[in-house]
């Protein structure tokens, strides 16, 4: 993300009312600087109508600039919002649209929520800030100028020696801070072992020799700490210093200009006043710069994105026969090593398939296969109806051994937000048994993060009304019993072997009897070979 890319998303003219009310704002040190430095033009012959009305104007002038920098924070809050929502809803859109980005959710919310802050405090924002201390400082610089030429060189000049401190100390404070980071991070790490093994210190009777270790590191942290804040203190001496210079020597050849009659004591004041609407906005300016480098990291992962999803219809072509072909398929993992070699098999459609195989064989690969989550390291599955390819999310449902259900209503569980009625939602959930269970009011009830007022066998059959109600195909099922007590594991086989549809499971413990009432096929996976039992 750029500069060009920010000024594409932002409206034209809020970008032209942020700039008009910046100039405007610009004006304060000015303003100020004018004010106070005309005071020594009145009088005891001055009339009071005059002082008045000096006021009054005077009055009118501060209330525009403060009015214009309230404006100003104002249109920036709406731009920074635009921004934010467009980061947001970019990156969000790039990880729904990326099949292969499935894992990882903490480390996402955490993008959104840490890094894309950042973004905004140290990018966003600061874009405008920046832009407000370079205006500021050159209507200021242009002002004093004005009043004049070789005064007002001298104080912009002399203005900027403070800014030279980060240069001669800066290293040394990054270099002593980075230190007590690190004694830091390492005491921490001695704390934390000291508590965690606490019970075998004991056991060995250690307690004295890890004490004098773990105190060790806690006088080496709190002494980096201090040479750091020593340091800190030697800087603002340095910086205190020089700005004493940097206003005084001004001051003096300027007072050296009035004594000698060549320049009035209210020039001086003007000067002196506004000077410092010179030197504190460049400050600033550069500080930024340093800190919007900080997220350059993060904003060169933001991919600007045309959002057009390309959905499925709600529900599956009725009339779909999905064909599953396997054609010489080979799979293997780098390390793990090969899952399936050289396979050739067809699952028709309406079969029902129960694959089994020890631990590690490759039972949910070959699931993420069949989905297209996983590609083959050589030969190509292929899921056809009449023929013509088909999409796998347009007659796929997968259904996990531990299902995700939103913390929504039921009835948005069910349709993710698409066109769906009540009955229908109704319909599929009496099929599975949740009508009887849960109440006829269920569809607008919630049930907690994740579920968790629903029991294991209540969040399955969820996700297999799910799946009815989208009229999927194909249901691949990943351990879905695994965790159920007997009886709740045989009501779902009893609903999955009736279900009018291709149903792949993937199980370690099964029931024998089930096969056969249900006319399943098995077949177990082993050492990249996918054979028949039954």
């Amino acid at each position: 993300m750029n500069g060009k890319h920010l000024l594409k998303i932002l409206p034209k003219p809020l970008i032209l009312l942020i700039l008009v009310v910046m100039i405007i704002s610009s004006f304060d040190g000015v303003v100020l600087a004018a004010i106070v430095s005309n005071v020594s033009n009145f009088t005891k012959n001055t009339k009071t109508t005059s002082a008045l009305a000096y006021i009054g104007v005077s009055m009118l002038a501060m209330l525009t600039v403060y009015g214009a920098m309230v404006g100003r924070k104002l249109l920036e809050n709406k731009a920074i919002k635009i921004m934010n929502i467009d980061l947001k809803e970019n990156y969000i859109y790039s990880q729904l649209h990326d099949a292969t980005t499935t894992g990882d959710a903490a480390k996402k919310v955490s993008k959104i929520f840490n890094d894309f802050k950042l973004v905004e405090t140290n990018y966003f924002s600061l874009i405008f800030e920046s832009l407000a201390y370079l205006l500021t400082a050159v209507v200021s610089a242009v002002y004093i100028l004005y009043l004049n030429i070789p005064i007002g060189l001298l104080f912009i000049v002399f203005s900027l020696l403070p800014t030279i401190v980060p240069k001669l100390v800066g290293k040394g404070l990054m270099d002593s801070a980075q230190i007590w980071q690190n004694d830091s991070a390492y005491f921490l790490t001695k704390v934390n072992d000291l508590f965690s093994g606490l019970k075998t210190i004991k056991i060995y009777s250690a307690e004295k020799n890890t004490f004098t270790d773990t105190l060790h590191y806690l006088d080496r942290s709190e002494t980096s700490y201090k040479k750091m804040n020593d340091r800190q203190c030697w800087a603002t001496l340095l910086t205190a210093t020089l700005s004493v210079i940097s206003f005084l020597v001004p001051l003096g050849v300027g007072l050296l200009f009035i004594t000698s009659g060549a320049i009035e004591a209210s020039v001086v004041i003007g000067i002196f006043l506004a000077s410092d609407r010179v030197v504190g906005p460049l400050r600033g300016l550069i500080q930024n710069l340093n800190t919007m480098k900080t997220t350059q990291e993060i904003r060169a992962t933001f991919k600007e994105e045309t959002l057009d999803f390309d959905e499925a219809s709600a529900k599956a072509d009725a009339s779909l026969q999905p064909l599953i072909t396997f054609d010489k398929v080979t799979f293997a993992y780098p390390k793990a090593g090969v899952i399936l070699q050289n396979a050739s098999f067809e699952i028709p459609y309406l079969d029902k398939i129960l694959l089994t195989g020890p631990s590690g064989a490759g039972k949910t690969t070959i699931l993420n296969l069949i989905q297209g989550l996983l590609k083959p390291t050589s030969g190509a599955i292929k899921i056809t109806a009449a023929g013509d390819k088909v999409k796998a999310n347009e007659v796929m449902a997968y259904i996990q051994q531990a299902p995700f259900l939103f913390n929504d209503t039921l009835k948005f569980n069910l349709t993710f937000g698409r066109e769906f009625t009540d009955h229908d939602c109704k319909e599929v959930l009496q099929q599975v048994g949740l009508v009887d269970e849960l109440g006829d009011d269920l569809l607008e009830q919630r049930f907690g993060e994740n579920g968790d007022k629903l029991s294991g066998g209540q969040r399955q059959r969820i996700e297999i009304a799910r799946a009815l109600l989208y009229q999927k195909k194909i249901i691949l099922i990943d351990e879905a019993t695994a965790n159920l007590d007997n009886e709740m594991s045989a009501k779902i086989n009893q609903i999955l072997g009736a279900l009018p549809c291709t149903v792949i499971e993937v199980a370690h413990h099964f029931d024998a009897d089930a096969i056969n009432d249900h006319q399943i096929k098995h077949y177990a996976l082993a050492q990249g070979n996918f054979a028949r039992v039954n």
